[in-house]
């Protein structure tokens, strides 16, 4: 089964609730879907901060646009919020 690689952009509360939620449901979130979902890549602002959820085989930068531009992934998700960058 071909998967569906999903890009998360923003890793803070929301990005990182989105991941773990997608982890926690992945056998039925695939099942209904018919593909395997694989978040395969993220962006955040930091690299070197303290996540709050299991990145293990996310490939993580701080180049959101190099995440939009590549062409292995389907579906981006943006969760980075508010109109500037977060203080």
């Amino acid at each position: 089964m071909q998967s569906v690689n999903v890009g998360i952009l923003g890793l803070g509360t929301v990005g990182s609730g989105t991941i773990a939620v997608l982890r926690r449901n992945l056998e039925e979130i695939s099942r209904r879907a018919g593909r395997e979902i694989a978040v395969t890549r993220a962006a955040d602002r930091t690299l070197e901060k303290e996540r709050t959820v299991d990145v293990s085989g996310i490939d993580i930068t701080t180049d959101a646009f190099s995440i939009v531009n590549d062409p292995n992934i389907d579906v981006v998700v943006e969760l980075i919020g508010g109109t500037t960058i977060a203080k």
